[in-house]
């Protein structure tokens, strides 16, 4: 199970070695609390709210 903190890394794609091992997974073998998906919508709300 992803963290948000990882989530964040995959989507920026900001450390080569977390994208390598997240891709070495079967899909379907990898997944998101909501916890942490609610996080990261929260996260995309308040950027968005910062560009205006």
């Amino acid at each position: 199970m992803l963290d948000t903190n990882i989530c964040i890394h995959l989507i920026k794609q900001q450390t080569p070695t977390i994208l390598e091992r997240f891709l070495s997974h079967p899909v379907g073998d990898i997944g998101i609390s909501s916890v942490t998906a609610a996080e990261l919508a929260y996260g995309v709300t308040k950027s968005r709210h910062a560009l205006a």
